[in-house]
């Protein structure tokens, strides 16, 4: 882990592979939530209706609870977490029969619930292709874009679009506070950047915003601290 200066004086973290292992092993793990997001919840209806047996993609997926509910909506669950420990985690916390198997291609592992409806990859994201897993319906991405590196943005959101199908709905959930005081991650993402990433092939919405400061926010400095709900969509030809 590093630091790199940009803009001025502003200081941004920058997480190697290897952090974020080294985070999961040693449980420190803070960015993870105990609970179903309330904006996928609040909001998913609303953006999806109430179509089923859709495909949906979860980026840099941890242990989320999120996949559970999604699955146990009648979607599809397919994800993708660097950290062994938490997927591992995941199906033995939440008692779900699971099965592995060697994904050469990605040069990982991929985890399987005995059901078929969760697919959890374990590997580096960037390994991940449309040719290796197909395209979605949903993309539900809680704290992938605001972890990844900055300087990787563009390639991350290259990946998002290839990975999107016809009519898919990419909801991104993103962290807005004053970068001059934090470091991160998760990093500030502006709608500004989110335009510049995506605004060139699609539509994108801000659909929710929460006020979600805690005090570990409080501890970095911040004053303020807003979680932003971004609906993407491809532009119609």
């Amino acid at each position: 882990m590093e630091e790199k200066t940009e803009n001025g004086d502003v200081q941004f973290t920058i997480m190697e592979n290897k952090d974020w292992v080294e985070r999961w092993d040693a449980a420190q793990i803070g960015f993870h939530n105990t609970y179903i997001h309330p904006m996928l919840q609040r909001n998913i209806g609303n953006v999806i209706g109430d179509q089923k047996n859709l495909r949906v993609f979860v980026p840099l997926c941890g242990k989320s609870l999120d996949i559970k509910w999604l699955a146990s909506q009648g979607y599809t669950v397919f994800g993708v977490e660097l950290a062994e420990k938490a997927l591992q985690d995941f199906f033995q916390e939440n008692d779900i029969p699971f099965t592995t198997e060697a994904a050469p291609s990605v040069d990982g592992i991929i985890f399987k619930s005995d059901d078929g409806r969760i697919i959890l990859y374990c590997c580096d994201l960037f390994r991940i292709s449309n040719d290796v897993v197909g395209q979605f319906d949903i993309i539900w991405d809680r704290g992938s874009l605001v972890a990844i590196n900055r300087e990787d943005r563009e390639k991350y959101a290259a990946l998002i679009k290839s990975l999107m199908a016809p009519g898919c709905k990419y909801l991104a959930c993103t962290v807005e506070y004053d970068e001059t005081k934090h470091k991160g991650p998760p990093h500030n993402v502006t709608d500004d950047a989110m335009q510049k990433l995506y605004g060139d092939t699609c539509e994108v919405t801000k659909a929710d915003r929460e006020d979600a400061i805690e005090d570990k926010h409080r501890e970095w400095g911040l004053t303020s601290f807003f979680e932003n709900l971004y609906v993407v969509e491809q532009k119609h030809s």
